[in-house]
């Protein structure tokens, strides 16, 4: 069988996820490292004390992996927590902490960040932090940041149901990064490339996805347009944090990176 060719898009560094491939980590790694030069290890279930967590022996076997085929990481990480309170910020802090050290062996150039109230997106998830909120979530920021190389490698991701500013207070008093999260924009029936030069100097990488009844669909269902008027800026300022399609399909992988490389040449015969 023939080996697949990596996935590229001039001028652009893009990436996949760990779930592309339907199947346990492993083997699944084994599959993701002939797409893309860069994936997302999705840790998104943590359990109430990391029971949900990924194990340090398979750690070890995707480290060799990746090692053998060159790729680069990056890790999302637990979702299913919140700072609700000062016990579910507790809870949440501690599994934050314990995928960072887990994954630390992989030498992820980020760890992406949920920072959320209520886990489970809602309504209610659409007011601005309070004070007390956001006092709650620098305390357990603070917490988490000695666990970092860096602290430039924790980006906090934009969320819908959010409102667009709601990081920017937590972006601007901590030295932590972004993850721009272009398909939650469009979600929001907002303008991605509006919030691109407000946002780029702490923008480490993106997540970029379609809408088809829900969000992390393919691009290709994404109307021409709306696609080249953020990926063109892009090109223009010579945007190189990663961009990582955030699918979880190897089909819409692939349409995927068939629009960007379309929205590519409409770019080129403009230019």
């Amino acid at each position: 069988m023939k080996t697949p060719q990596k996935c590229r898009v001039p001028g652009l560094n893009i990436g996949c996820t760990s779930f592309i491939i339907p199947d346990y980590y492993v083997p699944a790694i084994r599959e993701c490292v002939h797409y893309a030069d860069d994936i997302a290890l999705l840790l998104l279930e943590a359990g109430d004390h990391g029971e949900g967590l990924i194990t340090p022996a398979e750690i070890r076997e995707l480290a060799g992996i990746a090692a053998d085929a060159g790729v680069k990481w990056n890790v999302h990480l637990p979702t299913d927590g919140g700072f609700s309170t000062e016990e579910s910020g507790r809870r949440y802090t501690e599994n934050i902490i314990r995928a960072i050290e887990l994954t630390r062996e992989l030498e992820p150039h980020t760890w992406v960040m949920h920072v959320v109230t209520d886990h489970i997106p809602g309504p209610d998830m659409r007011p601005h932090l309070t004070e007390r909120e956001t006092e709650r979530i620098l305390r357990g920021l603070e917490q988490i940041t000695p666990h970092l190389p860096a602290p430039e490698c924790l980006a906090l991701e934009n969320l819908e149901c959010h409102p667009a500013d709601y990081l920017d207070k937590l972006v601007s008093t901590t030295p932590h990064s972004r993850c721009f999260d272009i398909g939650h924009v469009w979600k929001e029936g907002l303008r991605p490339e509006e919030l691109l030069p407000l946002w780029l100097p702490d923008i480490r990488m993106c997540h970029l996805h379609g809408l088809e009844k829900r969000d992390h669909k393919s691009l290709h269902h994404m109307a021409a347009a709306t696609l080249d008027a953020i990926l063109h800026p892009m090109w223009d300022i010579r945007f190189s944090p990663l961009i990582t399609l955030e699918v979880f399909s190897l089909d819409d992988f692939l349409n995927s990176h068939q629009a960007m490389l379309e929205s590519h040449e409409r770019y080129i015969s403009k230019h």
